[in-house]
C-alpha cells in the first residue's frame, strides 16, 4: 500500500479525481487531517497543493483541525509557497479557530499575498484577512484598507470578491 505522501505526489497540480482517490483511500484515518497538515508546507509543490486541497475540503464537510493541528498549520504559513496551497489556506480560513496570538502573523501573512500576481489569490487573501477581522477587531483596520484596495483592483475577479464581501457588510 503506498503512503500518504506517495499518493499525493502522483497529484499533477490539476486533475482533483487523484485527490478524491487519496481521500478515499486514507480518509477515514483518524490521523489524515494531522497527516495533511504535515504535508502543507512539503517542499514538493504538488504534494502541499494536493494536502491544502484535501484539509480544505474535508473542513468544507463539517471536519475539525484540533487545536494543535491548527497551530501547526498556521505557525508555519510563511513555508508555504506554492500558490494553489496559499489559496486554499486562504479559502480554509473561515474553519479555522485562530489562536489570538497567531491572528497578526496570519493577518501579515494574508496582506503579502494581496500583491500577488495571480488574481484569485489577490482575492481570496483579501477574503482571508475579512474573516479574521470580523473575529478579531484590531485587524478591522487592515480588512478595511485590504477590501479598499481589492474595489480598485485591475482584476475583475478581484474586485467581484470585494462587491460582494462590502455587500455582505452592509447593514440591512
Amino acid at each position: 500500500m503506498k503512503t500518504l505522501e506517495q499518493a499525493l505526489a502522483r497529484y499533477d497540480g490539476k486533475a482533483t479525481d487523484t485527490l478524491a482517490e487519496v481521500r478515499a483511500a486514507f480518509g477515514d484515518r483518524r490521523t489524515f487531517l494531522s497527516e495533511l497538515v504535515s504535508f502543507a508546507t512539503h517542499e514538493e509543490a504538488t504534494v502541499a497543493d494536493g494536502a491544502t486541497w484535501l484539509i480544505k475540503a474535508q473542513l468544507d464537510d463539517g471536519a475539525r483541525l484540533t487545536s494543535s493541528e491548527t497551530e501547526a498549520l498556521l505557525g508555519h504559513l510563511s513555508a508555504i509557497t506554492s500558490w494553489q496551497a496559499q489559496l486554499h489556506i486562504c479559502q480554509s480560513v473561515r474553519h479555522f479557530d485562530v489562536p489570538a496570538h497567531l491572528a497578526n502573523t496570519c493577518a501579515d501573512w494574508f496582506e503579502e499575498l494581496l500583491t500577488s500576481d495571480r488574481p484569485f489569490l489577490r482575492a481570496w487573501s483579501m477574503d482571508a484577512l475579512q474573516e479574521l477581522a470580523l473575529r478579531n477587531a484590531e485587524l478591522a483596520e487592515r480588512a478595511e484598507t485590504a477590501l479598499a484596495a481589492a474595489e480598485q483592483d485591475p482584476a475583475a475577479s478581484v474586485r467581484a470578491r470585494a462587491r460582494r464581501l462590502r455587500k455582505l457588510r452592509m447593514p440591512h
